[in-house]
């Protein structure tokens, strides 16, 4: 029964990673905020993603290692796009 359960844990953990990055998102939209803030949470999403993929991947069950390798994709590939955008915006910003 709890093997069962454990399996499931990288499904659980993009979905809870993907819940933080939204908040993160609608939370730090401040024109007066430092980039850095958003960035540092964002890389430690992304880290969290690729977590999640390789516990996924290490997963016995067909459907779990799908869905981690399928989901996880589709969410390190925008985040990771928004990281760089945000680096370059600080990038222009600085004095």
């Amino acid at each position: 029964m709890k093997q069962q359960h454990k399996e499931f844990n990288p499904i659980i953990l993009t979905l809870i990673l993907f819940l933080i990055a939204l908040f993160i998102f609608f939370v730090f939209r401040s024109p007066n905020i430092n980039l850095w803030i958003p960035i540092f949470l964002y890389v430690l999403i992304d880290i969290g993603f690729i977590v999640s993929l390789i516990l996924g991947v290490k997963s016995k069950n067909i459907t779990v290692k799908v869905f981690s390798i399928l989901s996880n994709i589709a969410f390190m590939i925008p985040i990771s796009i928004l990281i760089f955008l945000l680096l370059l915006a600080n990038g222009i910003s600085e004095p």
